[in-house]
């Protein structure tokens, strides 16, 4: 995060803030999706739920009924071993009268005896029919109790109906048993109109899903009969799924009777995009706010804090390249930033007039130094000049080559003075072309004095070196060359002075020097060597430099001198 830009912060800073309003935005809305969902599922469970409390009042009605019914004694008369036929015609009499109150209710009631054979019924044709094949039949029969048995297409009627039995018991014995078909039909509409209310519905269906009946509404919206199947066998009491209406629902079921009829409640659900937006209209309309504010603030930072400060900071660079510019926005700013600008200019401008005082100050400090070392040049020059006149009134060789080595030292200063001047650097002078310079005075030829004319090879590289560096290697050249000067070159073929310089490891350099003419003196050749004040003041000045120099003898005749010196730290390295 410490890279990140303050237009970055803001907005982190800020989605922050309002994350808490958009989470608890979030879980009311999805609270209320979830509660809504709820109200649409317990609505389904509801009308299921009364479909089969109706169902069950429905069934304890007609067994009551059925027991009155078979407390009668047309019944009991019909019963009877010795029944005569204007029995058996009084009991359908009876039994039809009875339905006739329900008509849309049952289908038929019948009377049978012990072995199952019809004594009366509702409707004449039951008489005579055995129903002994029938499970509820068995079932009463065994139990000695009123049972219900499964829907069936009924052998006295067309319709399909659900059987309830009672049984007639004679000294505790089966004798018979009364039996009323509650209509299919009939059931689904008592267990589907009074329960549903506004845009819920029951259906009555079979464990196979099929429809048997009951609201409009509700069998439209049932899936297909596999679908229904599948979540009847499953055991769960609510799903939800889309109907053969093609619109979304939720469903609960319940069991009636056994494994064989269910209840199946419907309600409708709204699953368009209107609806999700209803229950989520809060929370969008949070998150378009939040994104409206960041954005916002992303836009405002940018146009009244990123970009004036962007464009402060091209200004700075342009001032501290010494650029001439003015603040000037394209935009008005606020009032901060137009204060830190009005800041910003003043440091400009105070830093363009120090600029310009310090340029003037090393100017003038140039101008002087570069006065001070022409005069000390020129100056040396005059002495050089006066030594020669002096030495023209030498008569001495030898005292007359002293004065001649006396001006050359003097020559050397000179023209390092001249390096130092002429350089943009007043510290440092380029070595290869210093040493170039000093070999073409040294050997200039002097009137009086008489000196062969050697070829010269120079290997220095191309540095810069200080004064401190630079005043005793030139020394140590003029000393090493003025000796080499003198020597015989008279048996040589092709007189050679070579003069090379190199960066060594470590930080040091070597300067080499040697000739292939012969020594001429009397003494040693070495640093011992006694009476050669060139060679203590070489040995001397490798010293000043922290270094050694080695004098000796070149193979093939001539003298080597090898010095060998650290280079200063700033130095060391540097073209």
């Amino acid at each position: 995060m410490s890279r990140w830009s303050l237009r970055t912060r803001l907005v982190a800073v800020t989605a922050l803030a309002l994350l808490p309003v958009a989470a608890l935005s979030g879980w009311r809305a999805y609270d209320n999706a979830r509660q809504e969902r709820a109200l649409h599922a317990q609505g389904a469970f509801t009308v299921a739920d009364l479909a089969a409390a109706r169902y069950h009042e429905l069934m304890e009605g007609s067994r009551r009924l059925l027991i009155a019914v078979c407390e009668g004694d047309a019944v009991k008369r019909a019963l009877e071993p010795a029944s005569t036929a204007a029995d058996a015609q009084h009991c359908d009499g009876y039994l039809a009268q009875v339905l006739q109150k329900f008509p849309s209710d049952y289908s038929a009631a019948i009377v049978v005896d012990d072995l199952g054979i019809g004594r009366c019924g509702s409707t004449p044709t039951a008489r005579g029919m055995n129903f002994s094949d029938r499970e509820l039949f068995r079932l009463v029969k065994t139990s000695l109790a009123p049972d219900i048995g499964a829907n069936v297409a009924s052998r006295v009627t067309q319709q399909t109906v659900i059987p309830i039995g009672v049984p007639v018991v004679r000294d505790g014995q089966f004798a018979g048993m009364c039996a009323l078909g509650l209509s299919i039909r009939g059931l689904a509409e008592q267990i589907g109109s009074p329960q549903s209310a506004g845009s819920a519905g029951v259906a009555l269906v079979d464990r196979a899903g099929g429809r048997l009946g009951g609201d409009a509404r509700a069998t439209s919206a049932l899936p297909v009969a596999s679908r229904v199947a599948e979540w009847i066998a499953s055991g769960q009491d609510a799903f939800a799924d889309y109907g053969q209406n093609g619109a979304p629902y939720d469903f609960s079921v319940r069991p009636l009777q056994g494994e064989t009829l269910y209840a199946i409640g419907t309600v409708p659900t709204d699953r368009s995009l209107m609806a999700l937006l209803l229950d989520w209209g809060e929370f969008v309309l949070i998150l378009l706010a939040m994104a409206v504010v960041m954005t916002a603030i992303w836009l405002g930072a940018d146009r009244w804090c990123v970009r004036p400060l962007r464009y402060i900071q091209d200004f700075a660079g342009r001032v501290a390249r010494g650029e001439s510019v003015t603040l000037a926005p394209l935009h008005p700013w606020t009032p901060e930033m137009v204060s830190v600008g009005a800041r910003v200019s003043e440091m400009a401008a105070a830093i363009a007039s120090r600029e310009q005082e310090l340029k003037a100050g090393l100017e003038q400090r140039d101008h002087m130094l570069r006065e001070i070392h022409h005069r000390v040049k020129n100056n040396l020059q005059m002495i050089s000049s006066l030594l020669n006149l002096q030495a023209g009134e030498i008569r001495s060789p030898r005292i007359r080559r002293f004065f001649g080595d006396a001006q050359n030292r003097v020559l050397t200063l000179s023209i390092l003075h001249r390096h130092l001047y002429e350089r943009s650097s007043w510290s440092l002078v380029d070595f290869q072309q210093f040493i170039s310079d000093l070999v073409r005075q040294i050997s200039v030829p002097r009137p009086g004095i008489e000196r062969p004319t050697p070829r010269y090879q120079i290997r220095a590289p191309i540095m810069a070196v200080g004064p401190d560096t630079a005043i005793p290697v030139g020394l140590i050249v003029t000393e090493a060359v003025g000796r080499a000067l003198n020597h015989d070159f008279s048996g040589v073929k092709v007189p050679e002075i070579v003069i090379e310089a190199v960066e060594k490891e470590g930080g040091e350099a070597e300067l080499v020097i040697e000739d292939n003419g012969a020594e001429t003196s009397r003494g040693v050749v070495g640093n011992g060597a006694r009476g050669s004040f060139g060679l203590t003041l070489i040995s001397g000045l490798a010293m000043q430099l922290g270094g050694e120099a080695k004098i000796t003898p070149r193979e093939g005749g001539g003298t080597r001198v090898v010095v060998t010196f650290p280079l200063p730290r700033d130095e060391a390295g540097h073209d």
